[in-house]
This record gives C-alpha cells, structure tokens and sequence, in this order.
C-alpha cells in the first residue's frame, strides 16, 4: 500500500486530471489524520476514506477518487476489520457504483473493492444475502460494455473461487457462478450472441473451479453455440473446451466423455476454415489424452479414427498443416499404448497398424504439399515406438531415402531430421541395413548415400558399438588402401574423396561409443589396441578417438547414478545399473594403458592442442585404481625432476602453440590434471616440491605460473586443505618471501593461490591478510581482467575473513616490533587497513586502493558505522579533485557507488562537499570525465531533485546544471510521446517493474558492476528494455563461449562461387568474427594514365582541394543561411545574428529538442515532396477538375521550350510539377 501511495502522491502536477484528483485526495485525507494526530496506518487511512464518502455526494468526482484510494487500503486491513465492516463498506460501494455506472476507472475500483471484501469472507458469511449481492455485482460487470472494467470483473471472479473459504473445498459461490453463465447462454439467440462471447471469456479461466457435477450441462450448452454460425462464438467455445480438458478432473462419467468426444467429431470444421479448425485440433490434442487417462485401452481404440480423419485433410490445400502435425504427434505421443505397441510387433493387426500405414502413404504424391508436415508426424512416431520402430517403419524408412536422393531442397531439412529420428530410434545397424552406404562402388546399380555420413553423426547414440567395430572400421580400413591406391596413381582428387570419407567413418566414433548396449562384448583388447595406435599414428582422429574413449566412461557413470528405476531405464537406455557398473568395471581394465597412451601423447602436443586430452584424461583418472594412480604420479614426478635438473631443456620453448612444450612444463600440466585424484603421501610430494622449487623462480616464469596453479588446485581439494592446516605457519611465509619475485604472468594463479591460503586461516592469527593486502590492492588494477577479478574476489574473502573476528598479530608484520600489540580483527580494521594504501607515494597504488575502496564498500556497506562511511566519503571526495586523471577516474568511480547504494539521509550531509568536488572536477579535467560527471549528476538530481542540485552549484556553473536539467526534461518529453496513449497507472507499474530490474541488476555480472556501470545514464538513446536485451544478448554469446558452442562463420568468395570443403585452402575462408560483405568504394576520381598506359600520381591534388574547398565554402553559406545560430546582412551591410539559438553550454554536440526535432524531421521530408500542377482544381469526390469560385480556369498554358539547363542551381522544374520548397 504504502508503494503504491508514494507513486500516487507523486502525481499531484500530473497532466493527466484524474490522476491528479487521486493524488490530492489523498494528500487530503493524510492532512486529516495528521490533524487528529495519528499515525498513517491502513486503520486510520480506512477511517478517513469511509468517513469522507459517507458525507460526500454519491456523484461528486471526489467519490470516485476515494474508492480509488479506498481499493488500495482494503487488501492492508486486517481480516476482522474488513468482516465487521462489511455492510458499511457494501451500502457505500452500492451507491457510488449507482452513480458511476458509466466510467470504468470508478469501475475498476469498484472491482478491486469487492474483490478484497468478498475473499477475506468465511463460509458463514457467504450464506449471507448481502454476500450473494455482492457477488452478484461482479457477475453483473463480468457482462458490462466497458472491456477493462469487464476484464478485471473476470480476474476477481477468478481469484475468488480461486480461494474458497477453509475448511470447503469448492468455493460456496461456484454454483451461482455456473447458474449464471448457463443462463446467459442459454438465453443467447440469433440476434444477440455479445453477451454470451464475453461471458465465454470469464468461463475460460474459470473453468478449473466449475462445480463437478455441472461439466454435462454446460459441455451440452457449449455444443449448441456452434448452431449459430457465429465464428468468433464458435472460437470461444472452443477455447472453453480446451481449457475444460486441461483440468486434471473433470469428474464427467466415462459414457458421457465418449458422446461428448463424438459430438466434437461431429463439428469438425472444413480443412480450408482458418479460423476455427486450430481451435478444434486443439480440443482434439487435449480431449483424447484426458479419455487415455480415464481409460486407456478403450481411446486406443477410438482414436485412430479421428487420427485418420485429421491426416486426411493433408491432401488438401490449407493453411493450418502446422495445427494438424501437432495435434496428431500428440495423439501419437499420449493415445498410443504399450499394449499397441506390443501387438503390432508381433504382427498383430490394430489400430497402429493402420496409423503406420496411413502415415507411410503420407509420403505420395497425394500429400505432397503437406510433407513436411507428414514428416513431422512421422518423427513423433519414430519417437514413440523407439527401438521397435524396426521393423514397423522399415517401409517409411525406404521411401524417406528414396526422396534424399530425388528431393528438391525445400524438403531436405525435413528429411534429414526424419532420417536422425529414425537412426536415433532404429539404431544405426537397422537403419544401414534399409538404407546401406555403399561407398565402395563395387556395382553400379547400388547408389551411393555418402549423405547418411553426416547424419549418423548427429545422430547416432546409444546403439550396438559392435557395428561400428565390425562393419564401419574395416570399411574405413578399405577406404584408405583405395585412396592410398589412388594417391600413387597421381588420382589427387580421388585420393582426397577416400581420405575424406574415412574420416568422416572415424568421426562417427564418439556417437557409436555414446551409452552402447554392447560395450563389454565390443570393446576388447583389440579395439582398445586400434584406438591407441590410432592415437600414436594419425593426429587428425585424436579428438574423435579421445572423445569417443571418454563418452564410454561418463555416460555410464551418469548412468550408474541416475535415480530411476531399473525398467524404467531398460526401456529408455537399454541398460541398468547394474549393467552401466560393470561398463565402467569393464573400462577400468584399461585405465593404466590408456593414461600412459595418454601421457605420452600429451607430451607431443603443443599446449594450444591439448584440450581434449584434459578431459579424457580425468575420465580414465576417475576409475582407475588408487595404486595405479600413485604409481603413474610418481613416474611423473621423476620425469618431471629429471627436466627440472636439466635447466637447458626446460627452457627451450617455443612461441609456436603447435610445438611441444618443454618437458617440464609438459609434467606440471599433468600434475595439475591429477591433483583431484591423489592420495595424501602424493599430495605431499607435490606440495612440498612445489614450494621449494617453483614459486620462487623468477627466471622461469612458465613454471613460477604453473606452480601457483597446483597450489591453488591443492587448496580446492580436502587432502590438500588438511596439508595446508598442518603446515599453515611455513606456507604463509613461503608465499610471502616469493611475493618480489612473482612475475607479471603468475599474478593471476598466485592471487588464486592465495585466495585458498586465506580461506585456511585460524581466526587466532590473521597477519597474512595485511600482509598480503597491498599486493592484491595493486591486482585490482591489473590490466588482465582475469586477474582484475579474481584480486576483487579475494578482497571480499579477506573482508569476510576479518568480518568473522579473531586476532592479527602485529608482531609478526614486517616492520613491527615483537613487542606490538595484537589488533582485533572486524571490518572496521580491515577498511583501516586497505585504506592506508591512500598514502601511497605513486598515483597507481592510489587509484588502486580506491577501486579496491569501492569493491569492499559495496560488499560490506550495511556492517560498517556511519562514521566510518562519512569519513570514507569525504576523505575519497578530496581525491576527486586530484589534478591525476587516474586517480580521479577511481574516486569518480567510489562516488557513484556511494550515491548508488547509500541512503538519503546519508548522502545528503555530504551532498554540497560532493557537488563542489564534482564542479572543481569538471574544471580540471576539461571533457576527458565529461560523460561520468554528467551521468553522476543525473543520479543526484534525479535522487535529491533539480531545484536542491541547482542551489549547491556555484553561479558560474549552473549553466552545466541546466543544461543537464533540460537533456532530462528532453528525454521525458520523448518518452511521453512514445507512451501517450498509455495510461497513467500503467506508466507507474511499468517504472516500478523497471525500477526492480535495475536494483537486482538484471543482466550484469554481479551488483557491484550493476551500481558501477549500470544504468549511467537516463538520457541515452536506448530504452531500459533494450538495454536489458542487449546486455542478454551479450551474456547469452559469453555462455555460448563457456558452453564451447562453436561461433565460427564462412566468408564466402567474391564471386560467389561454392565452398569447397574438400579443398585445403577452405580453412583461410572459416572465421570466427561475422564477415560483412565490403561495400564497393565508388572513387570521386580515377587515376590517371600516359600515353605508355602507366599511371602517373602528382605529388599534390591542388585541383580536387580547390574543388573540395569552393563545395565547403557553398556549404557554410547553406549552413549559415538555414542554421538557427545562422546570420543575415542588413540593409546596411551589418551582420546581424539569428535568434532563437540553443545553449551549448555543455555539450556541444546536445541532440536537438524533442518540438524542433519534429520540425527539422517534417521540412526535410518535404523537400523531396512534389506539389503537382492543377492540385487546387482537383475535384474531392468526383474525377477530373472543378471550376471554384474566385479562382482561375482549371487549365493552364505550358511552354514546350526547354525550361531547365543541366548544371544549373535552384529547384528542378518538371511539366508535370514543381519542386516544393
């Protein structure tokens, strides 16, 4: 209540008359309570209101405007009050709504009146003739002409029976609820059908609380609207029929529901009606799933009919194919029985059947202007009958390749997806069988189907991996030997299709080993030996092998963790989970085989490359033994030692990301990959080799990176924060005496590393935060954003570290005697802290603590005193005069921040140093902060109000301040013509729903980038809403990176010519940035020639800067002559300046006025508008010309002379008009 009344009392200057009444009553009725000296309670707002009306006129306006305010007051009382003062409020409301039957804003809140007093009722009082009356005022205006005061009739209704009064289940007014809207449309005749549309609108959404033993009557009433040939009534039954059949209960008997779905049938509308039959497919879609939940057996009998009765209409030319493909998948999807299924397996003939058969003559001619749309129809089959679509759609399956091979374009995409479905259900080996590759070319009567490669692809999944090993890999083996045969014949172009089509065979790996039913039985030592060989021997199949190798063991073990039910999986997979166990018991075998392929593969790998062997690698790490892991770290760890001894190796590398890294680097990213898996003793090693020999190589700063990266790895895991507990004491000072040597590329890994370390601090000693804080104070303002945001994370860690309390030992600080006192840690001594770094001797470390200042002041702002936040304020305020750009940047920064999340009450003591900072601001740093200066004042004026702002602003200065009052004034001007047909109410939901998405700062990384960054500036061009969607569309691009999603893009050639894939040179044509077609540069002059044909450049253009100079000059003088800050000439040959010029006080580049904007918009339009001689005779209603009083003949005389010369200046002079000015 008290939102929505700060927004109405806003109000009170508003253009709007209504809405202004609304505004001043209330501030009327507020004057009175505050005259009886009482609070501004719901109690006594409620008081006031009633006592008001009842000593006003019924038909005063100030009537309507207290049941206005009466409405928002109502839903804050408490439930007694409304009950004891129910007749009251009735006897008032009756008598307003008397005399305001006509104006739907009185009735609207007349509405909302009897809806707040109606649902607060309980059962007694619903037996209450008053009660029934009142209720019987909202079924009244659920009919009335005014659409919005009948619409929200339709929402109180709604949520009344919504909440029936406990302990009732059925809300007490359901039944005068259905006695009314039956006898409205029973009463609906030929002549008048309005009353029953809109009432059909109020039983749409109603339909859920219809009393259960009324659904017959009223399916009845509804099956008699159709008679009137009523389109849009007919609609609407419709609609009712397809939210009826949404209740989950619809408690009519089974005998009924059968004839109620054949009275349906019977009003089937035509094929070509547009209108209504989308209407009825959607009662179909909805109706026959509810009769398969009443009995399932008997709609698998029945529904096929209406399925074949719909499918039929394919053959005809209509708009609505889309409509009839997805009530039929749904039929399919909800309507078709295991039972069936089962039968029609088993060659019994039945309603599938005939479903299958129909949907397979889809395919002829007949139908051929629906196939997309049988298509679709025929995808939701494959999906339901899964694995037993073979052999039931083999027929549909050989007539789909037949069209691939014949189709034009327009049904390819279509085919493909129906051919995916029918691979992903079918399984491959099936499918193949229908539809065989035959790449081989062994007789030419067998075509070709290399298309089917792609789409095996996609996919393939959970299928027999034993087909993929017996009968695709000896057919890629054979296809090599040929491309081979043909590469030394000198066949290139062969050679490249064979080795083109292995390995397309190769890249069907990963789909084959996705979720196989037969992996134990498929995969044997001498596939697992072909893929490591494969590994070895050819680079360009590792992604395929690796990835195909660690789909075997993630889905199973998603599988073996899944929480459904043994049948429910077989059915769906295939497999149990007990069967997915022994899959990765089965995998495990390999484990220490394939990590030393890994391993070693890994080492020949350039580290740009190395990504998917990262991820495979934890795969096979995730179920391999605990002692083969410690054996292979070990062996790691001896390699590793021996690169380290040999510092010439280590530090042989190349810039090239294709070239193997040194060996040591090679055994640090192995370390990293395996720290999750290993036992404490190797943990150990690697921490304790990893302080001594790593962090501190200052020389080496690849390995110095990489050793921070397995300490921060370390602390992620619980072995390793156990080891950094016990050795706490020495970690700290280890990473402390590495501090002067950490490189710039460690920094972000070593603020990670140290974010751990702080996150194991015992609360008795915390001198490792102060000691460490200036270093991450001076990460924030690192240039790698990464590590930008990780110094901000761990900022916050520290904070939170302190926040906690305990003890810092000052003792132990470099600097501090052994005798100095011990500090509490809190937050307030952490701020005292951080903000030491203000003394710092270099504008760098200053503007840097300042950000840091910002960050940490927005995370913990409500736990800090009001003293302290005062004397940040005015201690940061000074550095916004700094005459160091850097530093001014940051304190702008910390200052909006402040204005952002701050109370008024405390920003306003500090408002006047503030704006005296910003002004002195301003100066020194001419435009370079014009734009965040400008944005911040916006947020003053707009929190504080212009008048307070202007005030604070020296003399000299308030020019900045108007001007940015009227780039407002402006905006909300523009913003008012966009919105000028919107009401005013509407106006204050929408700010208020913008004004939420702004304080959880939709869209923006955190809130503190929100406040920072956000929603600068009120005067963009952009509304809030397209702010939003840009910044969504921007998030949805960085999810796709994280997602890996692929954002590549083809540049295609100038000539147009087809990419060909097959040619070495198409990968210079794959971007990763959109290509934009270059439009052509159309050269003012070409260059010239000798008479050797040889162009001949001069060393100076004199001619076209001449030619440029004398087009400016002609263009000034146009300017001056047309421009608002333009001059003249006098008689007397003195300059005289125009008038009317706009300020430029600020900005001087200020977009137009919103009123001389239009102006400017409406004369350049008519320039190019043509004003046609012989207008002005022209006759209104009639052909031809009029002769009009006091005017000229309508004919005119016209020279055949040449009346324009080319080159000539002024306005173009045509013989059928004349060039307006």
């Amino acid at each position: 209540m008290e939102a929505k009344f700060d927004k109405i009392r806003s109000q009170a200057n508003s253009k709007l008359e209504n809405v202004k009444l609304y505004a001043r009553t209330l501030l009327a009725i507020e004057e009175t309570i505050r005259e009886q000296n009482a609070a501004l309670t719901p109690s006594a707002y409620f008081g006031a209101i009633m006592t008001t009306l009842q000593a006003t006129s019924a038909d005063s306006d100030i009537a309507g405007a207290l049941v206005y305010l009466l409405n928002d007051v109502i839903g804050s009382l408490p439930q007694a009050v409304v009950r004891s003062k129910f007749n009251d409020i009735m006897h008032v409301l009756e008598v307003v709504y008397e005399h305001h039957k006509d104006e739907q804003p009185v009735l609207r809140s007349v509405v909302g009146c009897l809806q707040e007093l109606l649902v607060k009722q309980d059962a007694n009082a619903w037996s209450m003739p008053i009660t029934k009356k009142a209720f019987q005022m909202l079924l009244l205006l659920s009919v009335n002409t005014s659409v919005k005061a009948r619409k929200a009739a339709h929402d109180a209704i709604r949520v009344i029976l919504s909440s029936p009064p406990p302990p009732t289940a059925q809300h007490p007014a359901a039944n005068a609820t259905a006695d009314f809207v039956l006898r409205v449309l029973h009463e609906t005749n030929k002549n008048d059908q309005h009353a029953a549309q809109q009432i059909l609108s109020l039983l749409q959404s109603i339909v859920a609380y219809w009393p259960a033993n009324r659904f017959t009557v009223l399916c009845q009433t509804l099956l008699q609207l159709p008679k009137f040939n009523n389109v849009f009534l007919t609609k609407s039954a419709f609609e009712v029929f397809e939210a009826l059949f949404d209740v989950q209960e619809t408690d009519i008997e089974e005998e009924k529901f059968i004839a109620l779905l054949k009275a349906i049938g019977d009003i089937k509308p035509s094929a070509i009606d547009e209108r209504l039959l989308p209407s009825w497919l959607l009662i179909i879609s909805k109706a026959y799933p509810a009769y398969s939940k009443m009995n399932p057996e008997q709609c698998a009998a029945a529904f096929p009919a209406v399925f074949a009765t719909i499918f039929n209409d394919f053959q005809q030319e209509s708009r609505v194919f889309r409509q009839m493909a997805d009530c039929l998948s749904a039929l399919i999807e909800y309507c078709v029985t295991p039972n069936m299924i089962t039968q029609a397996a088993q060659g019994q003939q039945n309603g599938l059947t005939d479903i299958i058969s129909l949907v397979e003559s889809g395919l002829g001619v007949h139908y051929q202007a629906a196939w997309t749309h049988v298509m679709t129809v025929q995808q939701a089959l494959f999906r339901k009958l899964h694995r037993t679509s073979a052999p039931l759609m083999d027929g549909c399956v050989a007539l789909l390749g037949e069209l691939r091979l014949a189709s034009a374009d327009s049904y390819k995409e279509s085919l493909d997806k129906t051919l995916g479905a029918a691979i992903t259900h079918m399984g491959a080996e099936h499918f193949l069988g229908i539809l065989p590759l035959n790449l081989e070319g062994t007789d030419a009567n067998h075509v070709g189907r290399a298309f089917l490669l792609p789409l095996l692809k996609t996919y393939v999944t959970n299928t027999n991996l034993g087909y993929f090993v017996n009968v695709l890999i000896p057919l890629g083996d054979r296809l090599a030997t040929k491309g081979q045969a043909a590469a030394d014949q000198g066949l290139d172009l062969q050679a490249k299709v064979y080795e083109t089509l292995v390995n397309q065979i190769w890249s069907l790996a990963p789909r084959f080993c996705d979720l196989p039913i037969d992996l134990c039985s498929a995969f044997t030592e001498t596939v697992a030996e072909r893929f490591s060989s494969l590994l070895y021997s050819q680079p360009e199949q590792r992604p395929n092998v690796a990835q195909a190798l660690q789909y075997l063991i993630e889905k199973n073990q998603t599988l073996a963790k899944s929480s459904a039910s043994d049948k429910d999986l077989q059915a769906a997979y295939g497999i149990t989970q007990s069967q997915a166990n022994q899959n990765i018991q089965h995998m495990s075998k390999f484990a220490v085989n394939y990590l030393a392929v890994f391993f070693n593969v890994y080492s020949q790998i350039g580290a740009g490359h190395r990504g998917f062997l990262n991820e495979v690698i934890k795969s096979f790490l995730s179920i391999a033994t605990a002692e083969d892991i410690n054996s292979t770290f070990k062996k790691v760890l001896g390699l590793l030692s021996q690169a380290l001894e040999n510092p010439s190796a280590s530090t042989a590398a190349s810039n090239d990301p294709s070239v193997p890294p040194p060996m040591s680097y090679t055994m640090l990213d192995l370390s990293v990959i395996m720290v999750p898996f290993l036992d404490p003793e190797s943990m150990q090693l690697l921490y304790n080799g990893t302080l001594t020999s790593l962090i501190n190589k200052e020389d080496e700063p690849a390995l110095q990176k990489k050793g921070y990266k397995i300490l921060y790895h370390l602390m992620q895991t619980p072995s390793g924060r156990q080891i950094g507990l016990q050795n706490i004491g020495e970690l700290q000072e280890r990473v402390l005496e590495a501090t002067p040597t950490c490189t710039i590329g460690a920094r972000k890994n070593r603020v990670n590393a140290l974010r751990g370390i702080v996150d194991l601090l015992p609360s008795s000693d915390l001198h490792f935060i102060p000691a460490i804080l200036s270093e991450v104070v001076i990460s924030s303002k690192d240039s790698s954003e990464k590590t930008r945001n990780a110094a901000f994370t761990l900022l916050v860690e520290m904070g939170n570290k302190m926040r906690q309390g305990g003890t810092v030992k000052s003792s132990k600080l470099q600097g501090f005697d052994e005798t100095a006192p011990d500090t509490v840690a809190n937050i307030g001594e952490y701020f005292t802290m951080v903000t030491a770094g203000l003394a710092g001797t270099t504008a760098h470390m200053i503007s840097a603590t300042i950000v840091a200042l910002s960050r940490i002041f927005f995370e913990f702002k409500d736990d800090l005193s009001p003293e302290l936040v005062m004397e940040l304020l005015q201690t940061i305020n000074v550095f916004v005069g700094s005459n160091n750009r850097e530093i001014v940047a940051s304190a702008l920064g910390y200052v909006k921040v402040c204005i952002v999340v701050l109370p008024d009450e405390m920003v306003e003591p500090q408002l006047e140093a503030v704006v005296s900072s910003l002004v002195q601001c301003s100066h020194q740093t001419r435009n370079h902060f014009k734009l965040k200066l400008r944005h911040i004042f916006e947020r003053l004026i707009r929190r504080f109000g212009y008048n307070k702002i202007h005030t604070l602003v020296p003399e000299e200065d308030k020019k900045l301040i108007a001007n940015i009052q009227k780039r407002r004034l402006r905006a909300k001007r523009r913003k008012a013509l966009d919105n000028q047909e919107d009401s005013d109410e509407e106006m204050m939901e929408e700010g208020a729903a913008r004004e939420m998405a702004k304080k959880t700062g939709a869209g923006f990384h955190d809130a503190y980038e929100e406040a920072l960054y956000g929603s600068e500036s009120e005067l963009e061009g952009g509304s809030d809403d397209e702010v939003l969607q840009n910044v969504k569309t921007a998030l949805s691009k960085v999810s796709n990176k994280k997602k890996g999603l692929p954002q590549t893009f083809i540049r295609e050639g100038v000539d147009d010519t087809p990419l060909d894939f097959l040619d070495r040179s198409a990968l210079s044509r794959i971007t990763s940035s959109k290509p934009v077609e270059r439009k052509k540069q159309v050269l003012a002059k070409s260059a010239e020639y000798d008479d050797d044909g040889r162009m001949v450049f001069k060393e100076s253009d004199d001619e076209s800067d001449n030619d440029s100079d004398e087009e400016e000059t002609e263009d000034y003088y146009m300017q001056a002559q047309k421009s608002a800050d333009g001059f003249v000439r006098t008689q007397q040959n003195k300059i005289k300046f125009k008038k009317g010029g706009q300020n430029n006080d600020f900005d001087d580049n200020d977009a137009m006025d919103v009123d001389q904007g239009a102006a400017a918009k409406r004369k350049k339009k008519a320039k190019q508008q043509f004003e046609m001689i012989g207008k002005e005779f022209r006759s209104k209603k009639a052909g031809g010309d009029v002769k009009k009083k006091n005017q000229s003949d309508p004919y005119a005389y016209v020279p055949l002379g040449k009346v324009t010369k080319k080159g000539r200046k002024g306005p173009k002079i045509t013989y059928t008009g004349r060039l307006k000015r």
